[in-house]
Formats: structure tokens, C-alpha cells, sequence
């Protein structure tokens, strides 16, 4: 099969696209998928790049958390699926023709679902990984409630722009920080109420502040580390939480103690839990309460420039790899 996989770790030169053996059935609850498109996400350059504790125990490695394509095949006990239905899902693997995943949803980050009715691959493949997270740091961890008001951190971002939509779509009152202004007028079409421009502010927390009347936060969604902890800690009210599900930019920061039990505050780590976030989700799509947002959409052979946007952040929610039939 095709696929996009990395020899060794490196930059952007060490992608490559050949043939690769395709996966087989082994166990009674597999489903392979025939991709038509799988979406990028930044794990895809810390495994090819060795960083972030991400390096491949084993190479060639092939690419890939999330995908959209039909069911080619399936094991004898699967039963909630049929060869040629529409899927979407997350997996390991994806940037290729074909990517097994376990049906049952036992396996770690690992689910299928069938696609919400009216989307293309390239737009369901935009949606698993960035929306099972966010719901799941809003909801399952961070415990959001209506009214609440939440900072959401770089709207850009799949991840950010996945949580603007879902917090909204919560009844929350949503704050959100970019490093542009176009960036920032894209979040306001997707609901965000204020925003703050982090170039233009870098101590963004007074301006959180502002906004809250002195308040803070209540919520705190945060995914980038280091560079930002100091603002994201202040921006929290009495009593808040800051809801973390990644490390981008760093992952070395200071906690005050003191502050964390005198203002009660509440520092919680995210991982999402497909299974049931995917089904979630799905239904949150259909009822069009949020929708994906595909920054572009390139071709497998186009990955190199696909993973230099996303390091140098020239993006606005997902870019989509196509793998050609």
C-alpha cells in the first residue's frame, strides 16, 4: 500500500512516500479502512522529528492519529460495521492506504464511528483527534457549566478552534487568544465572545482580567506549555481550574503551592478517551452544534509542507492529507 512513513527521525526531508506491507486481520473485533484522508496533527511531527518524548520505538514508522475512509474489511465478530461504510476515527497509522483499528474501543486511542451524515472524508477527518480532546478537557475533566467563563487558548490551533466551538456550544462565555488578528476574527465567527491578541499583549492575563471584572477565569484550556503557564495560572479566579493537554512549546514551569491551595485552585491533565468522546462528538456534528474547520487540504505528497505550516503555525484549524485512490 501507499503510505507516508519516516525512515529515521529528522526534519521535513526525511518524509517519505512509498509501499509499505498493508495491515491484516489478526484479531475477531478488527475493522481496516480504506483512507481517503487524514488529517495532521502536531504528535505527527514530534514522532518524525524524535521530540516531546514522541520517537518511534521502530522505523519505518507511518504517520497519523485520525482518519475518514470506508470499512474494507472486517473481523468475524464485528457487527456494528459493514464492509463500505463511512467511517471516521482515530488510530495509529492513518497517513496511509489502509490503517486497522480495533473496534471495540479497548485499545489505547483507538475508536471508529460512522461518519456524520453530509460530511466529505476531508472535512470527518478533520474532526476525531481535536474535538474528542477538547470535549474531553471541557466536559469529562474540566467539568465546564453553563455561564461559566473559559479562556481558551490559541484559537488557531485544531485543538483551539475545536474548544471555542464546544464551550460555546456549552453555554459558556468564551475568551481566546491567537497571535494574529485575522486569526482572532476567525474565532469570533466560530463564537468566541472576546479576544486577545498575545503578540500585541503578551501579559495577557491583565487583559483576562479586565474581561472578568477583576474575577478571572473560571476555566482555563490550555495545550501549550511553557511559554504561557505564567499568564494562564494568573488568569484563574478563586477557585478555578486549568484543564492541560499538551506540552507544544515546552513543558519545564514553576507552581506557586501557596497560591494553588490558597485560592483553591484546581490543575487537572487531560487525555481523551476516544470511545466515548468520538460517539459524542458525532452526534454534537449531526445536530450541527459545531462543525470542522479545514485550513487546507493537500495531497500525502505534500506532507513536508503540511508539517512546516504546522511548526510555523501558518494555519487555522486542520490541514487534511488526501490519499489518492
Amino acid at each position: 500500500m501507499k503510505a507516508l512513513y519516516v525512515p529515521q527521525t529528522g526534519d521535513t526531508d526525511v518524509l517519505t512516500v512509498g509501499e509499505l506491507p498493508g495491515p491484516t486481520i489478526n484479531g475477531p473485533l478488527d475493522v481496516i479502512v480504506r483512507v481517503r484522508a487524514a488529517a495532521v496533527n502536531r504528535l505527527d511531527t514530534f514522532e518524525r522529528g524524535g521530540s516531546h518524548g514522541a520517537t518511534p520505538r521502530q522505523f519505518p514508522h507511518i504517520t497519523g492519529k485520525e482518519f475518514a475512509g470506508e470499512v474494507a474489511e472486517v473481523g468475524p465478530d464485528v457487527t456494528r460495521l459493514k464492509v463500505g461504510d463511512r467511517v471516521f476515527g482515530t488510530g495509529s497509522h492513518t497517513h496511509a492506504e489502509y490503517v486497522k483499528v480495533d473496534s471495540s474501543g479497548q485499545a489505547f486511542e483507538e475508536s471508529v464511528e460512522p461518519m456524520p451524515a453530509g460530511l466529505s472524508y476531508e472535512d470527518a477527518a478533520a474532526i476525531p483527534t481535536s474535538f474528542s480532546v477538547a470535549y474531553h478537557m471541557l466536559h469529562c475533566d474540566g467539568k465546564l457549566r453553563a455561564g461559566e467563563d473559559v479562556l481558551v487558548m490559541a484559537a488557531g490551533s485544531g485543538t483551539g478552534s475545536s474548544g471555542i466551538q464546544l464551550a460555546k456550544a456549552a453555554g459558556a462565555r468564551v475568551i481566546t487568544t491567537a497571535g494574529t488578528d485575522e486569526k482572532l476574527e476567525r474565532a469570533k465567527a466560530l463564537g468566541a465572545d472576546e479576544v486577545i491578541n498575545y503578540e500585541k499583549v503578551p501579559e495577557f492575563s491583565k487583559r483576562v482580567l479586565e474581561l472578568t471584572g477583576g474575577q478571572g477565569v473560571d476555566l482555563v484550556f490550555e495545550h501549550i506549555g511553557a511559554p504561557v503557564w505564567e499568564n494562564c495560572w494568573a488568569s484563574l479566579k478563586r477557585g478555578g481550574r486549568l484543564v492541560s493537554c499538551g506540552v507544544t512549546a515546552g513543558h519545564r514551569v514553576s507552581l506557586h503551592l501557596g497560591q494553588l491551595w490558597m485560592r483553591r485552585l484546581t490543575l487537572i491533565g487531560s487525555v481523551n478517551n476516544p470511545e466515548v468522546d468520538l460517539k459524542i462528538i458525532q452526534g454534537l456534528v449531526e445536530q450541527g452544534a459545531v462543525h470542522p474547520v479545514v485550513d487546507s487540504v493537500m495531497p500525502l505528497e505534500d506532507a513536508a509542507e503540511a508539517h512546516r505550516r504546522l511548526e510555523a503555525r501558518d494555519f487555522f484549524g486542520k490541514i487534511v492529507l488526501t490519499v489518492a485512490s
